[in-house]
């Protein structure tokens, strides 16, 4: 059992406590943490009452319990040398070491000293870790076992399943077997990799050793067999050599080249055919545009009226005769022009003819030189095919005379000492592969332990009965209207004062805090009965604040009262009540906030 005894904190430009540090040494009893505001005239809320709560939780988590940024945690108006001393003491089998973390801020900075010895790490958050797991406590633990915020947190009640379940596996230390779990699971999936990564190497290594014996196999059937064959590719290979020769065909080279030079004769006569061609049809088309030309001027001329419609000058007969004569003169050059066009389309026709008569001729010669080419295309690739055909000839022999020579046990010799090193290999890679597969199953068996029907269930099993008879001492001690159990998966089950299930929330503000409390007390007690961890402070942020009503008040103060009695712990009572400074056994803290600073004064000279 681990007994953590938290002596003092001292605290200084910490949210609104200024300069003037601010120290509190943690005495036995119910005591109270109270205020005013003197910037604000007869309010008690703001003073900075619920700073002490975030100051101790700031020291050992490096955050606050209201999760105020880091930058709004330095004094607003000193805004440097944040500093929070906390000091505590640890029974341990016996032994008793002294602790003091200091946290800074502006500059950063945290310490811890283990009897006066300095034991920080290299890092913050390392240094953080390491306070963490020497309280053996996590934020969310805290929150819920030390100091309780009632109104600024979450009730459990009215957390996310996952949470509840995570936060009550906390308090009965039962993370472990979740982290076991994980770790079961994260080695069962390397395992599995392995078992699945050492199969592949085995059916390879297996498969390539069946294929060395195949391939031995295949050599001692196909030694006899190649003789044969490359025997017959001889015989087919002399007998293609000969077919081939025959193919050969002789070419008349004189004839080809004068076939060549007469066909570039007729080219050149085609162009000049072509150019004559062109010259007639330009000039045709020029003696129809002149036609063209004519006949406009024929309608432009002249006129059918006694006066010239563009000068208005009378028309004579002697200008009606020079119009005819005009448009005379203009027929004749259409007649001229029309005869020209019957001449140049005559020569084309006799152009045409001439060549299409050199056309023919020209695709006879190309006719006859494609066809020599092609033979003597042919002709190559036959001799080219024929001296391949000698190549791969000279090759068979050449490959016959090697496995007549060959000395094909050597060669088996060879594959039988490649197969010895396989099957080895494969013997190897079997036995490993069973062992990984044994290694699975064991995993296999160890999730199932661990997981929530395994070991879990049964030690919540055995513990769930102290649970819910300390729950429902609780309720009973709250005066409470209903019942609340857990069972094995903490899946809560509330009955109200009618036998009727119901829900959380179907209760008023005041009834769920008595449902709040009760668990609170229920999971503290449960931290201590697992002989895990126990701490002397407990810390209450508005308890007599909130929607209790005076009995309520009353029955919760004796629950505490009895605490004290029983566990001698230092129970603190944050409060802006007047009257709840009536409930103190113990000291009486009164803070007062003045030009927004918050600062420790005497009981005697205020006005609480």
């Amino acid at each position: 059992m681990k007994y953590v005894n938290f002596k003092s904190v001292k605290i200084c430009n910490f949210l609104s406590i200024g300069k003037v540090p601010i120290e509190i040494n943690f005495q036995t009893g119910l005591n109270v943490i109270t205020g005013v505001n003197k910037d604000k005239e007869d309010r008690r809320n703001g003073v900075g009452k619920s700073t002490i709560a975030d100051a101790i939780h700031f020291a050992i988590f490096g955050e606050t319990i209201r999760e105020v940024s880091k930058d709004f945690i330095v004094n607003s108006i000193n805004k440097k040398n944040t500093y929070v001393e906390l000091h505590f003491t640890i029974n341990e089998n016996n032994k008793n070491n002294n602790y003091k973390i200091v946290r800074k801020l502006k500059p950063t900075k945290c310490y811890l000293l283990v009897n006066d010895v300095d034991v920080t790490e290299s890092t913050i958050p390392n240094t953080s870790k390491k306070i963490k797991n020497i309280l053996n406590c996590s934020p969310e633990v805290f929150q819920n076992c030390v100091i309780m915020s009632l109104n600024a947190t979450l009730p459990f009640m009215a957390q996310k399943k996952v949470e509840k379940r995570k936060f009550i596996e906390g308090i009965l230390n039962l993370e472990i077997f979740s982290d076991m779990l994980l770790s079961a699971r994260s080695e069962y999936n390397e395992v599995q990799k392995k078992y699945e990564h050492i199969t592949k190497d085995f059916d390879h290594a297996n498969n390539i050793f069946k294929l060395l014996e195949e391939q031995k196999n295949k050599i001692l059937i196909n030694i006899t067999e190649q003789k044969a064959k490359i025997k017959e590719r001889v015989k087919t290979i002399n007998e293609d050599i000969e077919i081939n020769t025959v193919k050969i065909k002789p070419i008349n080279r004189e004839l080809y080249n004068k076939s060549k030079t007469k066909l570039d004769s007729i080219k050149n006569k085609l162009i000049k055919i072509q150019a004559q061609l062109s010259s007639a049809s330009t000039k045709t088309t020029q003696h129809e545009t002149e036609i063209t030309f004519y006949k406009k001027q024929i309608t432009s001329i002249g006129t059918d009226k006694d006066a010239c419609p563009i000068c208005l000058r009378q028309i004579t007969n002697k200008d009606r005769s020079r119009i005819k004569e005009e448009k005379n003169k203009i027929k004749k050059d259409i007649d001229n022009c029309e005869q020209d066009i019957k001449s140049l389309q005559h020569q084309q026709k006799e152009i045409i003819n001439l060549k299409e008569s050199n056309l023919s001729a020209e695709l006879q010669l190309n006719e006859y030189i494609s066809t020599i080419k092609t033979v003597h295309n042919n002709n190559k690739l036959t001799a080219t095919y024929i001296n391949n055909l000698k190549t791969d000839l000279n090759r068979n022999k050449k490959e016959l005379q090697s496995i007549a020579e060959k000395e094909t046990n050597l060669e088996i010799k060879e594959l039988d000492h490649k197969l010895k090193i396989k099957l080895k290999e494969v013997q190897e890679l079997e036995e490993g592969s069973n062992n990984i597969h044994l290694d699975l199953a064991i995993l296999e068996a160890v999730k199932y332990i661990l997981s929530e029907e395994g070991v879990k269930s049964f030690i919540v099993k055995k513990i769930l009965d102290v649970l819910n008879n300390r729950l429902l001492f609780y309720l009973q001690k709250m005066d409470a209207n209903c019942v609340c159990k857990f069972n094995e998966y903490f899946e809560e089950e509330i009955v109200n004062e009618k036998n009727q299930e119901c829900s959380y929330f179907n209760f008023s503000g005041a009834e769920r805090k008595n449902i709040d409390l009760a668990i609170l007390f229920t999971f503290m007690d449960m931290r201590r009965l697992q002989g895990d961890v126990a701490y002397n402070l407990l810390m209450f942020d508005e308890l007599l604040d909130s929607s209790l009503d005076e009995k309520g008040v009353e029955l919760v103060l004796t629950i505490l009262k009895d605490r004290v009695d029983n566990h001698k712990e230092s129970i603190y009572i944050i409060s802006h009540r007047k009257e709840s400074v009536k409930a103190a056994t113990g000291e009486v803290v009164v803070l007062e906030k003045k030009n927004s600073i918050t600062t420790r004064v005497d009981l005697s000279t205020n006005s609480t």
